[in-house]
């Protein structure tokens, strides 16, 4: 009798698993379906088509020839470029100053200096103060800007995972339309995002950018994945985004351990015909060349260490508008000059702005 009413029992939770099953194959059907797809393109592509062939950030001790190749042909195509070494002492001290970011960085593995480098670009390069407005871009969960905020910052961090709008210093927002104020900012950077940001959402990042920062503003967008070929790459096992835009790229598929569904490398020519082409004429663009990376290394072995090359852009000087010279009226020429003909006292200096 008991045994009757257990095999019972067993064939009713067969059955409901079973339905549940079905139901569960009819509703992902349509995102399985064309991720086999994709996993088939994958499985029949050229094997030389691989990222560990392409991607020089993965061995960055053995691309350093390569990587001052890849500048002098940023100069070639005319960007303007600024060379600079890495303190290494200077470093040292700031990793101390900023503790909490160096301990919250060992979870990464062999990348924990280059995570805590890029932050030490962004505050040395763009001379972070506690007068500025800071927003730590496409930034997540990450710790740097309630370790700025502890250091007297008005620091926030912006990203879609958020709340929409601003709470504390989270901002929930889309980097390409954030519905912050004009000229809300003064300091925005971008650490190990940018080459996420697929189709051409890059430009319109930028042009973002320059809305939200203010007279004084910069941004600062690192690590600036350059390589000798232009490629996107895509990982066999998600779909890459719908609105991908890179028909002169050559397309990669990812062999290492992270699943990112998209991820863009510009060649030096790519990167001046894609990205410095739409930066505003409000904005100066350079491109600063980190060239002591194997000092570096040399300092902190065993390392992957590649954040060679980072995007600068920084709000021109204002310039005021020349003056029109008046044109002169028979009432005019009975004034002194300087003042306003009806009531005679000194006309204040006015000044239009862009």
């Amino acid at each position: 009798m008991i045994g009757s009413a257990i095999d019972w029992a067993k064939d009713c939770v067969d059955i409901i698993l079973q339905r549940r099953f079905r139901a569960y194959l009819r509703e992902e059907m349509p995102r399985l379906l064309p991720l086999t797809t994709h996993y088939q393109e994958f499985l029949e592509s050229d094997p030389s088509l691989r990222q560990s062939r392409f991607d020089h950030t993965l061995r960055p001790s053995k691309a350093l020839k390569i990587f001052a190749d890849l500048r002098d042909r940023l100069v070639a195509t005319g960007v303007t470029v600024t060379d600079t070494a890495i303190d290494l002492d200077d470093f040292a001290r700031w990793l101390k100053e900023f503790s909490g970011l160096e301990r919250f960085y060992r979870t990464f593995g062999d990348m924990h200096i280059e995570k805590c480098l890029e932050h030490y670009l962004v505050y040395r390069e763009l001379h972070l103060t506690k007068e500025d407005v800071y927003i730590d871009i496409a930034s997540a969960k990450s710790r740097w800007a309630p370790i700025l905020r502890r250091q007297g910052m008005k620091a926030y961090r912006l990203d879609l995972i958020h709340k929409k709008g601003i709470h504390g210093m989270d901002i929930g927002a889309n980097v390409v339309e954030t519905g912050l104020p004009d000229g809300f900012a003064s300091a925005l950077s971008t650490q190990c995002a940018f080459e996420l940001f697929y189709g051409d959402t890059d430009k319109q990042f930028i042009k973002e950018a320059d809305r939200i920062l203010n007279d004084h503003g910069r941004c600062a967008i690192l690590p600036l994945y350059l390589d000798e070929t232009y490629f996107v790459l895509h990982s066999p096992y998600t779909l890459p985004p719908v609105q991908e835009i890179d028909d002169d790229a050559t397309r990669i598929w990812r062999d290492d351990t992270f699943q990112a569904s998209y991820t863009r490398h510009y060649s030096p020519e790519a990167f001046a015909r894609h990205v410095l082409s739409v930066v505003p004429p409000t904005l100066s663009a350079r491109v600063v060349s980190i060239n002591n990376l194997g000092e570096l290394m040399e300092r902190y072995p065993g390392e992957r260490i590649y954040c060679s090359f980072m995007l600068v852009l920084e709000r021109k000087a204002v310039q005021p508008m020349k003056k029109a010279i008046p044109v002169a009226t028979a009432e005019s020429r009975k004034q002194p000059v300087g003042h306003s003909p009806r009531t005679e006292q000194p006309i204040a200096a006015k000044t239009s702005w862009k």
